[in-house]
């Protein structure tokens, strides 16, 4: 780790504790992902309000639940490649300035159609956020920590939910739904804020790039004093590749089933968190719940989620990243059916609920942490961002399905069932991924580890980083 010579930042990092830097990046990505789960959830808290201003039906109010989640499949498929490009946190900035922005003047829409333009745009900055920020997570902690710090970065997702679903629906009936958007911008604003100043770039695409020595100099001098100099070359300890970003790189280098399985998994997962976080309190409305248990137990839906997702990267670290999601789905499922089956108790309903939230949004978040180490640095934020992007359709199937469900008329038992589907798609995925890939490993952090430099991959010298 001398000075002299060449510097393999990966190793840097996996020898070494974490610095407050760190800890503190790791915290403002949490936040990043709070204000995603607090946009996701807040418009099925706005629905009945934005039905009875502006006189619509449940079907006419489907663009206006949809096209935010559309946003945010159109933002991750793009996002990837440009923080491949320019850097993870000049992206996640920039998405995190525009979604807060648009959700100020969000307040101003007249009717369905603006409303859901506006909605399209903020999903679309979101989108842009969450695969940059897994990313960074990912490469800017040593890889002991990794799948645990990813996971606990991704419980800001239900975080976000549950502080929308304990306060939104009072918010709503007190002040109106303009109000509750101007709050949730105000909260953009606010870590858009903590992102500018806080949040560190990955320090492996600053050796990759060679953008920002000087920056990558006091990191790695920050980790081990003494380490890297102007004179220090970089290298990552696996192969520097071209600097384009085709998304035909995904099915190559042994990656191609791998991405089918996370793509197919992650699309069916996140068609049941969303249709859960859309039109749960529409459900649990229609069903005859009253304001204060409809908070309560979407509420508890959400910290069910912040305790499954502190929790899954650790259990993947612990018993297998493949394995743990397939029996955190079998747990997912066996709730969906008890709480189609099982009288509606609102006592029994919210410890059904509680760990249906744990097991479904664990296994998003697990999702995630398998994508953000199944891929190497060079295409890292490009495949986490595709598979984010394809999982979204799932996020607006999910929604317009349910909006279906709900226009016909569809009980809160009989959507549960439907759920299984789903549900054991996603551990099934997950399932064939671990068997394919039991002794056949990637070119991604979870490959072991050979850091000698070879032509193939010459490390950059000072002179290319400056």
């Amino acid at each position: 780790m001398s000075t002299a010579g060449y510097l393999d930042v990966r190793e840097l990092i996996d020898h070494n504790r974490l610095t407050g830097k760190q800890k503190l990046s790791t915290l403002v990505a949490l936040l990043c992902i709070v204000v995603d789960g607090l946009e996701v959830i807040v418009v099925g808290f706005i629905a009945p309000a934005l039905k009875a201003d502006w006189g619509l039906s449940t079907a006419q109010l489907a663009p206006a639940v949809t096209s935010g989640l559309v946003g945010l499949a159109l933002g991750s498929f793009v996002a990837g490649p440009l923080g491949d490009r320019f850097g993870r946190k000049p992206v996640i900035l920039t998405a995190v300035a525009a979604f807060a922005v648009i959700t100020l003047v969000t307040p101003l829409a007249g009717g369905v159609v603006s409303f859901s333009v506006l909605r399209l745009l903020t999903g679309f900055g979101l989108g842009a956020s969450m695969p940059n920020v897994a990313a960074l997570v990912a490469e800017l902690t040593p890889t002991r920590h990794r799948r645990a710090l990813v996971g606990l970065s991704y419980a800001g997702f239900p975080t976000g939910a549950a502080i929308g679903a304990a306060v939104l629906p009072f918010i709503v009936a007190g002040a109106g739904w303009k109000v509750a958007m101007l709050l949730c911008g105000l909260a953009a604003v606010a870590i858009g804020i903590a992102v500018l100043f806080l949040l560190a770039e990955s320090p492996r695409f600053l050796a990759s790039s060679g953008r920002n020595r000087a920056t990558l100099v006091r990191f790695c001098n920050d980790l081990e004093p003494g380490s890297a100099d102007d004179t220090t070359v970089f290298t990552l300890g696996t192969p520097t590749r071209g600097r384009n970003y085709p998304i035909s790189a995904l099915f190559r280098r042994g990656l191609a089933p791998g991405t089918i399985f996370l793509w197919v998994g992650f699309l069916a997962v996140m068609f049941t968190v969303y249709l859960n976080n859309t039109w749960l309190p529409f459900l649990f409305a229609d069903t005859g719940f009253e304001t204060g248990q409809i908070s309560l137990l979407t509420t508890l839906l959400q910290v069910g989620g912040i305790v499954g997702c502190s929790m899954i990267g650790l259990l993947q670290e612990r018993f297998g990243p493949q394995a743990t999601l397939v029996v955190t789905g079998a747990v997912g499922a066996l709730m969906a059916l008890s709480i189609a089956l099982v009288p509606a108790s609102t006592t029994v309903l919210a410890i059904l609920i509680f760990v249906l939230g744990m097991a479904t949004n664990s296994i998003s978040t697990g999702y995630t942490v398998v994508s953000s180490t199944f891929y190497p640095t060079d295409i890292r934020s490009t495949g986490t961002s595709w598979t984010a992007g394809v999982s979204r359709i799932g996020s607006v199937a999910g929604a317009a399905v349910g909006t279906a469900l709900v226009s016909l008329g569809f009980s809160i038992s009989q959507v549960f069932l439907l759920l299984l589907v789903p549900i054991a798609i996603g551990a099934l995925a997950m399932a064939a991924k671990g068997v394919v890939y039991r002794r056949r490993p990637t070119a991604g952090d979870d490959a072991p580890h050979h850091p000698p430099v070879t032509a193939e991959s010459r490390p950059i010298s000072p002179a290319e980083q400056s």
